[in-house]
């Protein structure tokens, strides 16, 4: 939990130098990636809840950092890309969130950061497991 917060704390701080929250630069990332992915799989990407993603969306869009474009179909999903300036944004702030998750910035060497990178995600893949 300490190492989570003091990391936490570093990348919060970069995502600031932009303006955004942790989520928002999870959801630029997602579109920068998956343009027009849907709301139901933008909210699964960034581990938050369908029913909040509709203000987060909401909040961003508002600030122009992203659009949505209307449902073809009633009750068909809708889809979120990013304005230039979600793009901007990203590119400004990519830098100094890179620069947190070097490995020198988390007192490792390279091939300790992989090794790191890899237990977590063997944490990851049990924890998906069904419960035996």
């Amino acid at each position: 939990m300490q190492a989570y917060h003091r990391v936490a704390r570093r990348f919060n701080d970069a995502f600031a130098t932009a303006g955004l929250t942790a989520h928002q630069f999870g959801v630029l990332v997602q579109l920068s990636v998956q343009p027009g992915v849907s709301q139901a799989a933008l909210a699964r990407a960034i581990l938050v809840t369908p029913q909040s993603v509709g203000p987060l969306l909401a909040q961003m869009t508002d600030v122009g950092l992203i659009r949505r474009s209307a449902p073809v179909v009633r009750g068909a999903a809708s889809s979120v890309e990013l304005t230039d300036r979600g793009r901007r944004t990203l590119v400004e702030v990519y830098p100094a969130v890179g620069a947190v998750n070097e490995p020198a910035a988390l007192g490792l060497t390279p091939a300790e950061a992989a090794e790191l990178n890899r237990l977590l995600h063997r944490v990851l893949t049990h924890l998906d497991e069904p419960a035996r």
